[in-house]
């Protein structure tokens, strides 16, 4: 179990100077987007579960699952989504142009999920996976995110996790702007 944490804080340690050296940039990453809406006059995202709604698999161990699309860059998504307020953008820089069945951790231990504790929060690194059905799909089992068997536990659970990990610097999570031209975190 150390060697596990070891070996994630040593694998962040490398993406990160590496993106800063500009080795690696969202241009060699695969980039997921999620639809979100937002305070109109100020931007800011809603953190709520409404805007991460976890579906699929209600009362099943494991199933359920939070749903991101890959794009080739934000004016694709944008084009894709037009009535989108605001995106979640999670940058993958550990794949590019990834086939599905592609995985991919996203956060770190060293950043605190931030949920309630009623809604057993599993700590990240998050697991995506790129099931491509339909075609960009990926997801986040409720598993990942939460050890109830609650779509609607899972769904907070995202919404402050994404909300720690958009306002946590070096995480590969941003906000971005949709139809809004202010979003933020």
């Amino acid at each position: 179990m150390q060697f596990d944490k070891l070996g994630s804080h040593i694998l962040a340690a490398k993406l990160v100077v590496l993106a800063a050296l500009g080795v690696i940039s969202p241009a060699n990453a695969d980039l997921l987007y999620r639809s979100v809406t937002a305070d109109a006059g100020t931007g800011a995202v809603a953190w709520t579960a409404a805007n991460f709604g976890v579906s699929g698999g209600a009362g099943v161990p494991g199933a359920g699952t939070l749903s991101f699309f890959r794009y080739a860059n934000d004016n694709t998504a944008r084009a894709q989504m037009p009535a989108a307020q605001c995106f979640v953008r999670i940058d993958l820089v550990a794949t590019h142009n990834a086939q599905p069945g592609a995985t991919a951790p996203v956060g770190n231990d060293t950043i605190p999920v931030g949920a309630l504790p009623a809604d057993q929060p599993r700590p990240f690194p998050w697991t995506v996976d790129f099931d491509n059905n339909p075609a960009g799909h990926w997801s986040i089992a409720r598993a990942q995110m939460t050890d109830r068997v609650s779509n609607a536990a899972a769904s907070r659970v995202a919404a402050a996790g994404f909300q720690a990990l958009a306002t946590t610097a070096g995480s590969n999570v941003t906000v971005i702007n949709g139809t809004l031209g202010n979003c933020t975190a």
